[in-house]
């Protein structure tokens, strides 16, 4: 998997402002970037923007944030929303790089909504390497939209199209697929090739939802 540079903060306010209008706007549009954040020491963040359903489902106020969806050496928790680094606001992924791109070796301060209060925690940040970033894969097909996994162990749903099949059968935005026909998925472009290879053919899903139970799922022909 390929890293680009971490310091993007030339367009940070830019990327926030199209996340408002997404927010507040009637038209849908694609899911927002999910980031994986590798950060100096081996410390990996995956994140994501604060869309009105997760906002909703926090009793946030405001569809502000990032969301932590996994974290490995680091005292964020997956759950955690990052509202500020160092003092700063971060309202978006965009605006978080931008923040931590600015930071020296020591460590930073951010504060986070955590099972409905507000903590500040401080994390470490050592001197070298850089801290790099990538963003995981996604694809579109009969009209389930997923994303990668930096785990590798299924693929993320990130929306359905209304009036598909997939739509109508229940399958949601945050439930994860772990297999097509048995066959475990590891990436969303080998989710599509499942289901290309299917050739519109009806699929079974084994899918983990977000109340935590495996259930099935059939998508007819």
């Amino acid at each position: 998997m390929g890293y680009r540079s971490f310091r993007i903060s030339a367009f940070a306010a830019a990327a926030c402002f199209a996340i408002f209008i997404t927010a507040v706007g009637a038209a849908p549009t694609a899911p927002q970037d999910v980031v994986r954040i590798i950060m100096p020491g081996d410390s990996v963040v995956v994140t994501e923007d604060v869309t009105p359903d997760i906002a909703r489902s926090l009793n946030m106020s405001q569809t502000e944030g990032v969301l932590v969806r996994e974290v490995s050496g680091n005292p964020l928790r997956p759950g955690d929303v990052i509202l500020s680094v160092n003092g700063n606001p971060v309202r978006c992924a965009a605006e978080l790089i931008a923040q931590l791109s600015d930071l020296s070796a020591g460590s930073f301060v951010v504060e986070v909504l955590r099972d409905g209060r507000i903590q500040t925690l401080t994390i470490p940040l050592m001197a070298v390497p850089p801290p790099v970033i990538t963003k995981l894969g996604t694809a579109e097909i009969r009209g389930i939209i997923v994303r990668s996994l930096p785990t590798e162990e299924g693929v993320m749903v990130e929306d359905t199209v209304i009036g598909t099949p997939a739509s109508d059968a229940g399958i949601k935005s945050g439930d994860i697929i772990l297999d097509v026909d048995g066959h475990p998925v590891r990436s969303a472009e080998e989710f599509r090739q499942f289901l290309i290879q299917l050739n519109d053919q009806s699929a079974s899903f084994n899918i983990l939802q977000r109340n935590g139970q495996i259930n099935v799922f059939v998508i007819p022909a």
